[in-house]
């Protein structure tokens, strides 16, 4: 229970400082969900980044690859 609850002469209540003390407590908690979240999506948004970089990269070098063997084709191919 976050708040203790004192019988005050016949009313039921809640101490304002317990109250004060499980608000603070749960802004805390949601505070540290808030970063932990944060950080998860940008770990993620930037591991999915490198990713596409690297996918890139090897298609980039494919790419290299079959140019310079339709060059080496063409070649031997205009010289008979």
């Amino acid at each position: 229970m976050l708040a203790r609850q004192l019988p005050i002469k016949g009313k039921s209540g809640v101490e304002r400082k317990s109250v004060e003390i499980a608000i603070y407590q749960l802004s805390d908690q949601i505070r540290r969900i808030d970063q932990k979240l944060t950080m998860k999506i940008e770990n993620n948004i930037s591991s999915q980044y490198y990713d596409r970089l690297n996918e890139m990269e090897v298609i980039k070098n494919r790419c290299k690859h079959l140019k310079e063997k339709r060059s080496i084709l063409e070649d031997k191919s205009t010289s008979f």
